[in-house]
């Protein structure tokens, strides 16, 4: 009769320490989940309607970028070639260079770019270059909106002007 209480004692025992590191490991699981970065989902609208802060609104094409190789291996430097400027004085054709802008996460991914693709682009210009943020929101040719985001934009920029 001892043993069997023993034993039946060593299985609870055993049963609560499962399901302790159970809830610690979901507890650290979702701490890591909900800390990670997220890209933003992209609906029919695009997400910024105020363009004042951006020195320059383009598509481009990326001709040549360098990411880090740690971590979430974020933009480090990007040159490209304008296919059309929405907003500053870029004409197509002009090659231009840049830096990721170095911002805090917030849990937002850093912007990934690939040699060879077209983006929409939207870019600051402090004395030091063109940077690009993780909040600007770039989007690449062939997402299911660009020609519409373009078209929203161009009718924003326009009505701005017109005022």
């Amino acid at each position: 009769m001892e043993r069997d209480a023993a034993t039946l004692k060593l299985g609870l025992m055993k049963n609560r320490m499962r399901n302790t590191l159970a809830i610690i490991s979901l507890t650290v699981l979702t701490f890591f989940i909900a800390t990670a970065c997220k890209d933003p989902i992209l609906g029919p609208t695009y997400p910024i309607t105020d363009f004042s802060e951006y020195d320059v609104v383009v598509i481009a094409t990326v001709d040549h970028e360098t990411h880090s190789t740690e971590g979430y291996q974020e933009l480090e430097t990007f040159d490209l070639t304008i296919k059309k400027c929405l907003k500053g004085n870029l004409t197509v054709d002009d090659k231009i260079s840049g830096k990721a802008k170095t911002e805090e996460a917030h849990a937002v991914c850093p912007v990934h770019l690939s040699e060879g693709a077209d983006y929409l682009l939207l870019l600051t210009k402090p004395i030091e270059g063109y940077r690009l943020s993780r909040f600007s929101i770039p989007v690449k040719r062939g997402h299911a909106y660009f020609d519409n985001y373009i078209a929203q934009i161009e009718k924003i920029l326009n009505s701005s002007k017109n005022h």
